[in-house]
């Protein structure tokens, strides 16, 4: 009996290490998420070497935890190597065990890590890839209208706000004229004028109040006149010169004196609408008026403007100088006088009035080199920063905070 129970007390005392071991032994499961929860806490306090170690060490003791990987990949990209953070996050998309949420988070990743690496092709691709598994994924649809955007894609960056505003079922018809705009503006640059010129109209239509559609039609219907009277002086310009060429080339020539003549109409209603505004057309549309021999419709344009905005400067400026031209060296003075008493600080004001003095005193050199002053002066950055302040919030996100010309 003794030998036995010395046996057993053998056999106890042999087993005790073993049994300690395995009590002292941490739980696989609370220790991965011990540390997924520290490693959330460092990469929400900004700690991505300490958040880095964490995710990685869980990808170690389990190399089944998609979610690990995300988060280490995310800490690389938002570290600045969003090379490496694809690497990390591509090989997931061929894991046949993805839930759909796992599959919307790794596409966002992924489509993030192309957007850093200025792959706007591949991360539309992601992003799109959301919505096959959540129609209405308002993150990917918000991403894509930011992606189309970056890439003068308004056309579909309309498309995706429209989206985005039926999701929230408030339509707002405004910013959508706005995209409408941006879009016109793309396929003017690109010479598709009729294209742009229903771009403009279908954002007027979206928003009857917004009047620099007006501008922006009258542009269009500008550039296609440029364009198709250009063609007409490259025919004459033709060595194997014809009759039948010549008359194709005075059809294209009164074929863009008609379009100009549009041209002329849009921005007469922009500058009745917006005369604030003014100062965007009126040289532009007083040249326009000159090459179609409309000088009376100049003077008369430019009466109505100043009378329905009579603090403008810059319709008096040009009124004053349309005068002069003209010959009428007094009324050009007496209109110049009638500027400065409003704005007696006025630069331009005081160098237009020094022009008309030189040509009243029949000074036409000093005339011209005053003019080339002013200028010079009206393409200053500084004077252009000042002018072209724009006080309207649309008037700002059209021209201030886009790159389109």
């Amino acid at each position: 009996m003794e030998i036995i129970f010395y046996l057993f007390l053998i056999v106890i005392i042999v087993s005790i290490p073993a049994t300690l071991h395995y009590l002292k032994k941490p739980n696989h499961s609370a220790s991965i998420k011990d540390l997924y929860a520290e490693g959330l806490d460092m990469l929400i306090m900004g700690k991505r070497k300490k958040a880095y170690k964490n995710f990685k060490l869980i990808i170690e003791k389990d190399s089944n935890n998609v979610k690990a990987y995300l988060y280490l990949g995310q800490v690389v990209r938002d570290g600045g190597n969003p090379k490496k953070a694809l690497d990390i996050h591509q090989p997931l998309l061929y894991r046949k065990d993805l839930n759909n949420y796992d599959k919307v988070e790794l596409y966002k990743n992924i489509s993030l890590d192309y957007y850093r690496m200025d792959n706007s092709d591949q991360s539309i691709n992601f992003a799109k890839k959301i919505l096959t598994v959540e129609k209405f994924n308002e993150w990917s649809i918000n991403h894509l209208i930011r992606l189309y955007k970056n890439i003068d894609d308004w056309a579909n960056a309309t498309e995706y706000l429209k989206m985005l505003f039926e999701i929230s079922k408030n339509m707002n018809y405004t910013k959508l004229a706005l995209y409408k705009i941006q879009e016109g503006r793309v396929l003017l640059k690109n010479n598709d004028f009729n294209l742009s010129r229903d771009a403009f109209e279908e954002a007027l239509n979206l928003n009857s109040n917004l009047n620099i559609c007006y501008y922006f039609i009258g542009n269009a219907f500008a550039d296609e006149s440029n364009y198709i009277y250009d063609s007409a002086v490259e025919l004459e310009q033709e060595t194997e010169s014809s009759l039948e060429k010549n008359e194709q080339s005075q059809k294209l020539k009164v074929d863009a004196e008609n379009i100009l003549a549009k041209a002329i109409t849009m921005w007469g209603h922009f500058i009745e609408s917006m005369p604030e505004y003014s100062w965007m057309i009126l040289p532009t549309l007083k040249d326009a008026l000159q090459a179609l021999h409309r000088y009376d419709d100049i003077e008369k344009l430019l009466i109505q403007s100043e009378n329905k905005n009579e603090n403008n400067l810059d319709i008096v400026s040009h009124l004053a100088d349309f005068y002069a031209n003209k010959g009428d060296i007094d009324k050009a003075l007496k209109t110049i006088n009638k500027a400065l008493e409003k704005n007696k600080d006025s630069l331009i004001a005081q160098l237009k009035k020094l022009k008309i003095i030189c040509l009243k005193n029949k000074e036409s050199s000093l005339s011209v080199q005053i003019d080339k002053l002013i200028v010079s002066l009206m393409r200053d950055k500084r004077y252009l920063k000042y002018k072209q302040s724009y006080n309207d919030d649309n008037m700002r996100w059209l021209f201030e905070t886009n790159n389109i010309k």
